[in-house]
């Protein structure tokens, strides 16, 4: 189905050094893991067929697409460039496109389908002149190569509605939208703002549409896709409150109230009453939907004399501890609450934006089930740094990888979650995870056979991922772009895994608070990997503090004590992995360097043929043996060059899958343990 989740963030807000932009760095991760940057057209309509051109590394061994769920075959037809057939029933919407190949399954891009026809622009209609004839109703894509505008002439009637529209972030890229409509005398008539410009023909006639990147930046990042429509009217709200301050609402628990924000930061006011014993959560779901807001949330104590008393202030839900390796940001507040009596609260909303944009107030009597799952794709440990990483969530072949989970909105009030997920690629299972009562980060895990094919599937468990929409090396210089969609992926790559630890014990393991913990640790190795290991423990403290786990070189064996009087754990239980680098050779392209080979070889049998064929003939003493040598000639001279074409490319590719060292992820399974109260003495 259609993703409902795509929200986009900027988390850095420095703009000075916007040239940085036109070389996109890859992710540092060294492991070979499909990445995309890239692809080109934006979108698509549904039945049609789509010359799908991707930007990355590590495309090799191409297999499919996937949209969202949907598995599309790749047709190759050049390096990169592929042939794809969109299924007649897809649905108008924005989709998550990933690439699966050898090494398992991409990053996700964001790609339209779209009911319109779509016109791609050469990018040669830079001139007025050179304006490309384009449609109202519909899609203009292409990218900007050259820092030159391009142009487009369409036809419009005299009072029509016209809108053009695009929102870059919503389609991965960092282009910047500026445009303008002229009419054939070159005088302007409508400009673009934010994006989006209206525009109503004075006369019927030919108009130009003008289209450029904001600062003139170039490349592939820089691509567009503008919808040119007809404006359809709808009303800004539903909301039955009305846009201008209304008295205080009376709401229940259990109500969820749909409205958006009043004019110019104004509150709107809500009176819940409550009896002793109730418990329930106020929260504000506004940025959470993908709108750019800020809601501010006040309650006060509503007296029977109509004076009101402090009780709570919440700007932003609170910042989770220990943090995601990516910068989560819940602009959204929440506040959880246990009556001792009877009461009445009055609950004050605002937007510190002052936008009119849409929120939801939900009075819930307990945490919702289930529980609303974010994603993040694992990177490098210490490639965080001081960047952002696309990451990978790819499992080598006899290995183990996690997802780092987040779970938003948590309060005191939130029980456990156990992490599990059943619609996996072939050949992996899930090891399952753990977030503990109150918790807000935890980590799944899951392995693969030393056979798993090649494949990837989504996850559709977990309802909602986050990724970086660009790799940056540093987020206080360069914009970092973020986006929260649907689903995750996993993927499985034909590389095989260093090693992998598991604990001896896969039960809960219980610890003092004032204790130490012991936990024995087995490693199976693979291939020739024998170095040391040095893994720290994620999701119990923040990491750069996070105790480590050090396995000597070629050990099979090790042990994890974990001191949590030092961590000052509190009691209860807590879910946690062990993870670090290891550093192993690999060789990249075996399957096409193996099927080249095998080519080369039947090109060497079909050579010495044609030699046997032709000394046969040498040897004819009949009157054929003219036309018998000429043919045997012609044999051996085209099996001469298949051959010479054959053992070119085993040579190409042979230095191509040269032995090369990266850097891999090794994970344990997940580890629970429960830490009880110091026995009084």
């Amino acid at each position: 189905m259609p993703s409902s989740h795509f929200q986009f963030s900027v988390l850095g807000l420095q703009f000075a050094v916007l040239l940085a932009f036109a070389a996109p760095a890859l992710s540092q991760s060294t492991f070979p893991s499909p990445t995309l940057i890239s692809i080109s057209p934006l979108g698509g309509k549904p039945g049609s067929s789509v010359e799908l051109t991707l930007r990355g590394a590590d495309l090799d061994g191409p297999q499919s697409i996937l949209l969202n769920e949907r598995v599309i075959p790749l047709k190759s037809l050049k390096p990169n460039i592929f042939s794809i057939a969109l299924p007649a029933d897809l649905k108008p919407a924005l989709y998550d496109l990933r690439f699966v190949g050898h090494y398992g399954v991409s990053n996700p891009r964001v790609f339209e389908i779209s009911a319109l026809d779509s016109i791609t622009s050469p990018g040669t209609n830079a001139k007025p002149d050179q304006a490309l004839k384009v449609a109202v109703g519909s899609v203009i894509q292409g990218a900007f190569k050259s820092n030159s505008p391009q142009w487009f002439t369409f036809e419009a009637k005299k009072g029509q509605s016209i809108i053009a529209s695009y929102d870059g972030h919503r389609f991965d890229t960092r282009t910047e939208i500026s445009g303008a409509i002229t009419n054939t005398s070159g005088k302007e008539i409508a400009r673009m703002r934010h994006g989006v410009m209206p525009f109503v023909p004075p006369a019927d006639g030919t108009y130009r549409l003008r289209l450029n990147d904001l600062m003139y930046r170039t490349g592939d990042d820089y691509a567009f896709r503008v919808t040119l429509d007809l404006m359809k009217l709808a009303p800004l709200s539903g909301s039955p409150y009305g846009p201008h301050p209304v008295p205080p609402i009376s709401v229940k628990i259990g109500d969820v109230i749909r409205d958006q924000f009043p004019e110019q930061g104004q509150p709107r006011m809500f009176d819940l009453a409550f009896k002793a014993g109730d418990q329930f959560i106020l929260e504000v779901h506004s940025q959470q939907l993908g709108h750019s807001t800020d809601p501010h949330l006040v309650i006060e104590n509503l007296k029977p004399d109509g004076t009101l008393t402090p009780q709570a202030e919440v700007a932003d839900a609170p910042a989770i501890t220990p943090a995601p390796y990516l910068a989560f940001v819940n602009r959204d507040p929440s506040y959880a609450y246990v009556a001792k009596a009877d009461g009445t609260f009055r609950i004050s909303i605002n937007d510190n934006s002052a936008t009119m944009q849409p929120y939801e107030l939900r009075i819930l009597k307990e945490t919702p089930k289930p529980a609303s799952l974010i994603a993040l794709n694992p990177i490098l440990p210490g490639a965080k740094a001081k960047g952002a990483e696309i990451g990978s969530a790819n499992i080598p072949r006899g290995g183990i990888a996690a997802l780092e989970i987040i779970a938003p909105n948590r309060n005191a009030l939130s029980e456990p979650i156990e992490l599990k997920a059943v619609k996996l690629p072939a050949g992996v299972t899930c090891l399952g995870g753990f977030i503990g009562k109150g918790q807000s980060l935890g980590y799944i895990a899951f392995q693969a056979s030393a056979d798993a094919p090649a494949g990837a599937s989504i996850l559709s468990e977990i309802p909602q991922s986050h990724y970086a929409s660009f790799a940056v090396a540093d987020a206080a210089r360069d914009n970092t772009l973020s986006r929260t969609t649907g689903s995750p992926a996993l993927g499985v790559s034909t590389q095989l895994a260093p090693a992998f630890v598991q604990t001896e014990k896969t039960d809960i393991l219980e610890v003092a608070a004032d204790a130490k913990l012991d936990i024995a640790l087995k490693v199976t190795r693979h291939a020739d990997f024998t170095d040391a290991l040095k893994l720290k423990a994620l999701g119990l403290i923040d990491v750069a503090k996070a105790p480590e786990a050090d396995i000597p070189a070629k050990a099979a064996a090790g042990k994890f004590t974990l001191d949590v009087k030092a961590l000052k754990l509190a009691p209860g239980d807590y879910g946690f992995i062990l993870q670090g680098p290891a550093k192993m050779k690999f060789r990249r392209g075996l399957e096409e360097l193996s099927a080249a080979e095998s080519a080369a070889k039947k090109a060497a049998e079909a050579q010495a043929a044609a030699k046997q064929q032709l000394a046969t003939a040498n040897a004819d003493a009949t009157p054929k043996k003219a036309e018998l040598v000429k043919a045997a000639t012609a044999a051996l001279k085209s099996s001469d060059a298949a051959k010479a074409t054959a053992d070119k490319l085993v040579k190409d590719l042979a230095a191509k899958s040269a032995a090369k060292e990266a850097t891999f992820i090794v994970y344990s399974n997940p580890i629970r343990i429960r830490v009880k109260e110091v026995a009084k003495k």
